[in-house]
């Protein structure tokens, strides 16, 4: 399992347009429910900075980025941007309640199980999400 982190920060009033684009995908992602990864995008409003957590657990080649909003996200995105994303993959070292199991729906009713994961995830070379964001 791999983690990669994208952080990149839009121009001034850009921000909403930024955000809209980033919801399309996860609308979509809602829609098509690809396998093999985990998704999220923070954004904090004070500095315009977003960061996006890609999780590659398995996915098929190109599964995020195939996908048509995640497309016109990355289009205009040079344009967006004040300062030009940055990828770096991190190894993890621990979690609490982070990641769930991954064969339960995110939606099914309940608490998430408590995990604690450790050093044994580890990333290799960039992943699927290092596309031009």
């Amino acid at each position: 399992m791999s983690h990669t982190i994208v952080t990149y920060t839009v121009k001034p009033g850009r921000e909403q347009e930024n955000a809209a684009l980033v919801r399309a995908v996860f609308e979509e992602l809602a829609q098509s429910q690809p396998s093999g990864f985990r998704y999220a995008v923070f954004w904090a409003a004070d500095s315009r900075e977003f960061i996006h957590l890609y999780t590659d657990e398995g996915a098929a080649p190109g599964a995020l980025q195939q996908l048509s909003a995640f497309q016109a996200f990355v289009d205009g995105a040079a344009d967006r941007h004040e300062q030009p994303a940055t990828f770096k993959e991190f190894e993890l070292v621990g979690a609490y309640r982070m990641f769930d199991d991954p064969d339960r729906p995110a939606s099914a009713g309940g608490p998430a199980p408590a995990t604690a994961s450790t050093a044994g995830e580890t990333g290799g070379a960039q992943t699927d999400a290092g596309a031009e964001l």
